[in-house]
């Protein structure tokens, strides 16, 4: 092999990962094209220099993030659906090869990670646009802005389209977007990059209010106010960001109680301390993952095996508990990583992922990486009311941000200069 060819070879992958940048455009079929292709230019044609790494390097950064992964392969020897179990421990392959490839194949360099950030933002901007247009969001402000959000903006999730969308991933993929965003609005001084970004900051919040997803609205309102304040370095700043977030807090409660953002805003908690509802906090979820916590409970220490939460729970839920929803097509799942790993390998598949998540976290703290800390608690706040590894999109962008992150921070893995 010449070096023109070899060049080309090891600028491959990396031309691959920028594609996947794109991954909120991106529907299953040609993400899981690049995917693969991905890992194997970088896996493939690489392997002396992992080798190389390894032994720099050792395995312990790989342990701490993938061994999670491995009682759901294990489990796979008792799973009454071992086809359906295949499928997802293949579709989940990126929680053992992003670390790999990002701890001891690639490096990702400050260009880089500016290129991949521009082209996530550009790709959510036009997700937004794009729904917007198919929502007509538009029209419906323009014929009557006083009641804008008293309309139900309903994305449906099950209709065909060129890809599936849904509000939750979504919303997640803008507040991600966001939190980039607010970062580069600390660090540039130029007041037109500034104020361009904030636009599309205040674009992708407005969004998630139309999107309905209760679970991003919170968020939204927990991470970002104290990301700011975090971000800022003068006291007096601090004091007037939270004055001024308090006001705009009383501002859209107030505002929620005569259109439908109380639906999400308002609904779930009633004055009265006492009477916070769940139920209404969790909606349809609360149901479906008190049905899974009976369930569990029957096998908590190694579960039923990886790919049969889908079999057993609609039975359960249905025949048993005679709980229905029409918007769940009796395809039921438990809504919940933390209960999607209890249901497949039971405490040994948890405790491993909540030691991943906590030992990062402190990683992210002791070296003080605002945004690393911000999207390990985002995820984990997400993680308790929805399912984000049974989807290719959601887990192929919780392994990239984890490992990359995990990467910058770890005193094991040789730095970009």
């Amino acid at each position: 092999m010449d070096s023109r060819e070899s060049k080309i070879i090891n600028k491959t992958p990396y031309t691959f990962l920028v594609l996947l940048a794109f991954l909120p455009l991106l529907n299953v079929n040609t993400l899981s094209i690049l995917i693969f292709l991905f890992y194997f230019f970088a896996i493939v044609f690489r392997t002396k220099i992992i080798k190389e790494n390894f032994q720099k390097i050792g395995f312990k950064p790989l342990i701490i993030n993938v061994l999670f992964y491995i009682p759901l392969i294990v489990s796979l020897t008792y799973t009454p659906v071992i086809n359906k179990g295949l499928d997802v421990i293949v579709r989940e392959i990126s929680f053992l090869l992003m670390p790999l490839v990002l701890f001891y194949s690639l490096k990702t360099s400050k260009k880089l990670l500016k290129t991949l950030s521009f082209i996530f933002i550009l790709s959510n901007t036009l997700v937004v646009i794009y729904l917007s247009l198919k929502l007509n969001l538009f029209g419906v402000f323009l014929d009557n802005p006083s009641e804008f959000f008293n309309q139900r903006f309903y994305i449906d999730i099950v209709k065909e389209d060129y890809k599936d969308w849904h509000p939750t991933y979504i919303g997640l993929n803008n507040l991600v977007s966001t939190l980039i965003l607010l970062n580069y609005i600390f660090k540039t001084s130029k007041v037109k990059h500034k104020t361009f970004a904030i636009i599309i900051v205040f674009v992708f919040l407005v969004f998630s209010l139309i999107l309905n997803s209760r679970v991003i609205f919170f968020i939204n309102l927990i991470i970002l106010p104290l990301f700011v304040i975090l971000k800022l370095k003068k006291i007096k700043y601090k004091i007037v960001t939270v004055a001024i977030g308090f006001i705009a807090l009383l501002l859209l409660f107030n505002i929620s109680k005569t259109n439908r953002l109380g639906r999400i805003f308002i609904e779930p908690i009633n004055k009265d301390v006492e009477s916070v509802s769940f139920k209404k906090l969790f909606g349809v979820r609360y149901a479906i993952q008190e049905c899974s916590l009976e369930l569990i409970s029957d096998k908590p220490i190694l579960g039923y095996g990886v790919g049969y939460e889908k079999v057993l729970l609609p039975i359960y839920c249905l025949e048993i508990k005679n709980f229905k929803n029409q918007y769940l097509n009796n395809n039921y799942s438990s809504h919940s990583v933390y209960l999607f790993l209890l249901f497949s390998a039971g405490i040994l598949g948890l405790l491993p992922f909540l030691f991943l998540m906590s030992n990062n976290l402190v990683l992210s703290i002791k070296k003080r990486d605002l945004m690393y800390a911000s999207i390990l608690i985002i995820f984990t706040l997400v993680f308790l009311t929805e399912n984000y590894f049974i989807r290719i999109n959601g887990i192929l962008l919780f392994s990239f941000l984890n490992s990359l992150y995990y990467q910058k921070n770890s005193k094991y893995i040789e730095k970009e200069k």
